[in-house]
């Protein structure tokens, strides 16, 4: 896997052979598997396809991993060049130029164990009375689920802290659903080797784009629409999926490897 060293959470990638004065300064946080700050390393399937489209741009980058309201901070009194990967708002567009191009569309997906006889399609709307779920402490899964959440609706409610947790849960039949991030739900069913057990279920029960968006005080239009050109034409060629699948093919691969 892809990964880079840092000291003190800075992490300086040089995605080319041409290196400019000053690399193009990124914010970002640690959000496995976009991002993941580990042990001096950083990884992950953001890391690797903002990298990419850099390395294609020929421009050197260097990477910050902030807590999120520092990182937006930055960008917004122009200490930083970019932020990714970041929700759009009415208020965050006030001081940041945001891509045309989404780098993820982060669903929030229902995973149950293989064979189950739960949808996702209307899940929200039904009658989930029955239904034991497992979810993470102090994560929002968009306004319906949590407002279910909130509300007590399901039969019993598992709080955990890991998501892995939630995962076992479900292997267990202890709960019958686990909520979370599709990709972070990816990520866990890879590297723990559970994807014959569970299933992700189709299609997501929230879907929210997310981008690399640029500081209007650093005076970066002309590279957002730079990137926006280079991410456009990796969709459209293969490339963005290929990177995407690959990056997951990997965390197997080490999985395997570390069980020898």
């Amino acid at each position: 896997m892809c990964k880079y060293q840092t000291a003190a959470l800075l992490i300086t990638v040089l995605f080319s052979f041409w290196v400019s004065a000053k690399p193009l300064e990124l914010v970002t946080l640690d959000y496995p598997p976009y991002v993941v700050e580990q042990e001096g390393e950083l990884s992950g399937v953001a890391i690797e396809l903002v990298g990419s489209v850099f390395d294609e741009l020929g421009v050197a980058v260097s990477i910050e991993v902030l807590p999120w309201a520092r990182a937006l901070s930055n960008v917004q009194f122009g200490r930083s060049d970019a932020i990714f990967t970041a929700f759009k708002t009415p208020s965050r567009e006030k001081f940041a130029d945001y891509s045309q191009q989404v780098l993820f569309t982060q669903n929030i997906s229902l995973v149950v164990k293989r064979g189950s006889q739960i949808r996702s399609a209307d899940f929200v709307q039904s009658d989930v009375s029955d239904v034991a779920i497992c979810a993470v402490n102090r994560v929002s899964y968009g306004p319906e689920m949590d407002a279910l959440l909130a509300d007590r609706r399901f039969r019993i409610i598992f709080w955990r802290n890991m998501a892995e947790d939630c995962a076992r849960l479900v292997i267990a039949e202890r709960a019958d659903v686990w909520v979370n991030n599709d990709f972070g739900a990816r990520s866990i069913l890879a590297s723990e080797e559970m994807e014959q057990e569970l299933e992700i279920l189709s299609p997501p029960i929230e879907a929210t784009p997310s981008y690399i968006a640029f500081s209007k005080l650093r005076n970066r239009q002309e590279l957002r629409d730079q990137f926006d050109q280079v991410l456009r034409a990796m969709k459209q060629d293969g490339r963005y999926e290929a990177l995407i699948d690959a990056y997951f093919e990997r965390l197997r691969a080490e999985r395997k490897k570390e069980k020898g």
